[in-house]
């Protein structure tokens, strides 16, 4: 495949992505927090995710934690497999999913479906081409 093609895909993949993320303080501060996307729709955060994920961080994390967070999905990784990165990032989802904290975190689709269960609005997949 072109690879030109496949970075036009994967914008188009991409357009949910937010233009800018939102740090999870600044999240609980608003009365009605959100995200403008690629595509210019707004994606509202749940109040109860922020309150839960507020829970497994202290203050001055909950200033770095920047929402949405990630879950990289790449070819690369595998079939069912994908990434969290960013130390902040994955400490907050090996607690949620119970695991040892890493720096990257791997996780496997029964994760990731678990993930986007109790987190639809403050988690989101960012598509990632295998290609190198």
């Amino acid at each position: 495949m072109n690879e030109e093609l496949v970075k036009v895909e994967l914008n188009r993949l991409n357009m949910h992505l937010p233009r800018n993320r939102i740090s999870l303080m600044d999240a609980l501060r608003s009365e009605n927090p959100f995200v403008i996307t690629k595509s210019g729709k707004i994606h509202s955060f749940d109040r109860k995710e922020l309150e839960e994920l507020a829970k497994l961080v202290d203050d001055k994390e909950a200033e770095k934690l920047m929402l949405p967070i990630l879950i990289e999905i790449n070819p690369s990784l595998g079939r069912g497999t994908a990434r969290i990165s960013g130390s902040l990032e994955s400490k907050v989802i090996s607690s949620i999913l119970k695991r040892e904290p890493a720096n990257e975190l791997l996780i496997y689709r029964p994760e990731i479906a678990e993930l986007r269960r109790r987190f639809p609005t403050t988690t989101c997949y960012v598509f990632i081409s295998g290609i190198t």
